[in-house]
């Protein structure tokens, strides 16, 4: 089982790494400079990437090596993954080596045997340093500098790994913890063998969705939990480069849904976490969580509504005016959700929920952490529906509050639904998801425009001559758009009502 902690920095940067004191007091011995060349094999259908496998020989110096890994795991940029590595007399896969490993039966089958061909490459330059921690832990410490090749498209490696090699997985994280006061690093969430395949298939990068989860009714609800935030945090991580280079308004908005699902996560758990352990990491979160909230707000101010407004008043001075202020207040917020991200601050903040994980006493807290997960899910959704009853009870007579709080629940219910997925039939879960998610546009519809009206005295508050006109177009925006809404808010609550709860068996 390999367990490496993954961070990522510029290559001046990583040369900084390499004098680091920190670094200098915990090395043993003298480091290793050496280059590698490694190539991916998988077939042209992909098969072991849809398998959660990566296939790989790879040339260390003077000896080649044949490696095999499973997907494993990634938290807080902590690795976890299953690795069988064997010596080779030369670059030619061995089969007989990977037929003794778990997935042999796999690898004995002539039509992958035939197909099997390189589909990356990486070639960098590796520094190796053994550190030894002074309680007894040991570790590797591997500063990568090169590139990911596939065709004529290539990708930057600039990374740390510091693999454990025995004693405490903390002290990676420990160690991490002093140099992000000292330098510009950042977790990293894909491996090499992630990266190239994405190289591979030659698709620009875009906004990424949250993936679905495979948990097991079996499997202990704090190791659900772990997964559940773990997910989060790799959806977050996904975008997180995206936001940060400002290329697409739909990066902030994948980063905010991050952020939402983790903290309900959290609030689904509530009754079974150990408030005090997390309560440092959530008022963390919901500071930072609430600068992006701002941001996201005023990207949907100005490029929903201003865009509606500019369609119908396009040759209005006043109407052109207020759109220059609201873009550059748009610009500033952003700007202040990118630099909370950017800081030092954020991935320390990540860092720290890692080592909390990883060190697991939380889950010796609270007896039902231990119980199987089928149970508690099903209870957790019955919760979770009789609030969003209860939210929308009198439903027509809700002001913009009790729709908030009404929205909130119906969230929260999703969620629980979409994190708890693969323990129920699809068949039966389906409709009653898609049937929140309508209610949720439709909330979502009326949030924005009730967020039009807290945003405005901001919007107005740089003109040099009042906007009585533009302020009352927008007022009447968004009271047409919320009476428009209001009727199909009704629709979407009485479609859900008849929905059959897909957790319970009959």
């Amino acid at each position: 089982m390999e367990t490496e902690l993954k961070l990522l920095l510029a290559p001046q940067d990583l040369r900084r790494l390499r004098r680091d004191p920190r670094i200098k007091a915990l090395q043993a011995g003298r480091a290793s400079t050496r280059r590698v060349h490694s190539v991916y094999y998988d077939t042209p259908q992909q098969d072991l990437l849809r398998a959660g496998l990566a296939l790989r020989l790879r040339r260390d110096g003077r000896r080649w090596l044949q490696t095999l890994k499973s997907r494993g795991q990634a938290t807080a940029g902590l690795h976890l993954r299953e690795e069988w590595e064997w010596p080779l007399p030369g670059e030619a896969l061995d089969f007989g080596l990977l037929a003794v490993t778990p997935e042999g039966k796999r690898f004995r089958a002539p039509r992958l045997r035939a197909a099997l061909a390189p589909i990356f490459t990486t070639e960098f330059t590796r520094t190796s340093l053994r550190l030894v921690f002074a309680e007894g832990s040991l570790a590797e410490l591997c500063l990568d500098s090169g590139e990911i090749r596939s065709g004529r498209r290539a990708s930057a490696i600039s990374e740390a790994e510091i693999e454990l090699l025995a004693g405490s997985t903390t002290q990676l994280y420990e160690l991490a913890l002093e140099l992000v006061e000292r330098l510009p690093l950042r977790l990293g969430q894909a491996s090499k063998a992630e990266r190239g395949y994405a190289l591979a298939r030659g698709l620009p990068q875009r906004p990424v969705k949250a993936p679905p989860l495979q948990l097991d009714a079996q499997a202990s609800v704090a190791t659900a939990f772990a997964a559940i935030v773990g997910s989060c945090m790799a959806h977050l991580q996904a975008n997180e480069a995206g936001f940060l280079a400002g290329r697409d308004p739909e990066y902030l908005h994948q980063v905010r849904v991050a952020l939402r699902r983790m903290r309900a996560c959290f609030s689904l758990f509530r009754s079974v976490l150990p408030q005090s352990a997390f309560a440092q990491f959530l008022s963390q979160l919901q500071e930072r969580n609430a600068a992006l909230g701002r941001a996201r707000d005023w990207d949907v101010f100005v490029h929903e509504m201003l865009r509606a407004l500019r369609a119908q008043r396009a040759d209005e001075a006043a109407v052109l005016a207020f759109q220059r202020r609201c873009l550059a207040l748009g610009r500033t917020h952003l700007r202040t959700a990118q630099g909370a991200l950017a800081a030092a601050a954020w991935q320390r903040m990540w860092l720290e929920f890692g080592r909390l994980l990883v060190v697991g006493a939380w889950m010796r807290e609270h007896a039902a952490l231990a119980l199987p997960l089928d149970g508690f899910a099903s209870s957790l959704l019955q919760q979770r529906a009789a609030v969003l009853r209860k939210r929308g009870k009198g439903l027509q007579e809700l002001d913009a509050a009790g729709r908030h709080r009404l929205r909130i629940a119906a969230k929260k219910l999703r969620y629980a639904a979409e994190f708890f997925a693969a323990l129920f039939p699809k068949r039966r879960l389906r409709p009653y998801v898609q049937s929140l998610a309508a209610m949720q546009e439709v909330l979502g519809a009326l949030n924005d425009a009730a967020t039009l009206l807290r945003l405005l005295p901001e919007a107005l508050a740089g003109a040099r001559v009042p906007d009585a006109r533009v302020a009352g177009m927008i007022q009447g925006w968004s009271a047409a758009s919320t009476h428009l809404h209001l009727e199909a808010l009704q629709r979407a609550w009485e479609h859900w009502q008849r929905q059959k709860p897909f957790w319970k068996s009959s």
